[in-house]
């Protein structure tokens, strides 16, 4: 049985029981041969656009004796598939941009016709991924942050036939009645959509670490900005109210740590 690394770990947790799965820039094929060996899918598609990892995928499917239930396919993003061939989608490690430009083309080429489930695993540009999701009728049902190495890695899982939660928003936005939300704290949009409306709202105990690296990144930017002869400031001001909203954030997430 093949071991998989704990990022991809969690991309098989989210993929469902017995749907036939499409791994995009599947490298080694690792995650659709773990999925199939575990008995969790009957069959996948692992599409690579890149000759040496497409042949290194094939001769894995091959050293663990699952061609009958696994095709290789080359290819770029979602051009190899069928309509209504899969009912999943997994796409780890490229850049948001680059994912949603994938599914873009395939929802306009009819390739997403029949999925109902996307895991995703971008490594930056989540804010534009997760606005585009949600305004093309992806429902966010799990987002999980994955330590690896010396990265945090996130994980979007959307669905097309679970509803989630319609207070979400609401209740981080902090237009939700105190009834509704406990959270002492509301989020700007542009907060939500780039730290995860589940992360947020579950409160993920990784989710400090990535607001403090992006906290020093914005404090960098702030100072910048203050030391330029040429200085702009609505620019000034609209950095300094971002660093302190990501600031209230950080001390709000800070007793997860339970300091």
């Amino acid at each position: 049985m093949p071991e998989l690394s704990p990022r991809l770990q969690r991309l098989a947790e989210a993929v469902p029981q017995g749907s036939v799965l499409a791994d995009i820039g599947t490298d080694h094929a690792y995650l659709p041969v773990y999925l199939v060996k575990k008995g969790i899918i009957p069959r996948a598609i692992g599409v690579e656009v890149h000759p040496g990892p497409l042949e290194a995928a094939k001769q894995h499917v091959i050293a663990f004796r699952v061609s009958e239930q696994i095709d290789i396919r080359p290819g770029d993003g979602l051009a190899p598939l069928q309509p209504e061939e899969v009912q999943a989608i997994t796409i780890a490690g490229m850049g948001g941009g680059t994912i949603q430009s994938i599914l873009e083309a395939g929802e306009k080429t009819g390739k997403l016709t029949g999925v109902s489930r996307l895991v995703l695993q971008p490594l930056e540009g989540a804010k534009e991924l997760r606005q585009w999701l949600s305004g093309h009728g992806w429902s966010f049902v799990e987002e999980d942050l994955v330590a690896e190495g010396h990265r945090i890695y996130e994980v979007i899982v959307v669905d097309k036939n679970i509803k989630s939660e319609p207070m979400t928003m609401t209740i981080l936005s902090g237009t939700a009645s105190p009834e509704t939300s406990s959270l002492g704290i509301s989020f700007s949009e542009d907060v939500i959509w780039e730290l995860g409306p589940l992360l947020l709202l579950n409160r993920h105990p990784l989710l400090i670490q990535v607001v403090v690296r992006l906290l020093e990144r914005e404090r960098r930017a702030l100072e910048g900005l203050q030391r330029a002869r040429n200085r702009d400031e609505s620019m000034v001001e609209k950095k300094r109210m971002r660093v302190e909203e990501l600031e209230r954030v950080r001390v709000w997430l800070s007793p997860v740590l339970g300091s």
